[in-house]
């Protein structure tokens, strides 16, 4: 069943939560918390492996970034961020080097080498 919020859809498929940003969405500090919090309703206290599909993503501000490091991976097994080619290096290294998250991150411009390391995880 797929739920969501303004922000994202999210559903669990083969053990894998998957979470795609909904298209032009922009997250400051507060619509990070909106996510977050979504999100682990919809966990029910269940942790799992996320995969978290950024490529529609307009933007997020520096305090959002590390709101998801910090409390974005809780309930979280391992990441893995599905983005755009040209982001993939240098915003997703600015994220694991700055924000430090807290689980086993890594960024991906294909869902099946996304899933491929979160199996990893189950």
């Amino acid at each position: 069943m797929i739920k969501g919020d303004k922000y994202a859809h999210f559903w669990i498929e083969e053990g894998i939560l998957n979470f795609v940003y909904k298209p032009n969405t922009v997250l400051d500090l507060d619509a990070a918390k909106a996510v977050v919090k979504a999100r682990l309703r919809f966990q029910n206290g269940v942790s799992y492996p996320i995969l978290c599909d950024v490529r529609m993503l307009k933007t997020a501000s520096k305090a959002a970034r590390e709101y998801l490091a910090e409390k974005g991976c809780f309930k979280a097994l391992a990441v893995a961020i599905v983005m755009e080619d040209a982001y993939t290096g240098t915003l997703l290294k600015a994220y694991i080097n700055i924000s430090n998250p807290s689980v086993p991150t890594k960024g991906f411009s294909t869902i099946s080498e996304a899933l491929a390391f979160l199996n990893d995880y189950k």
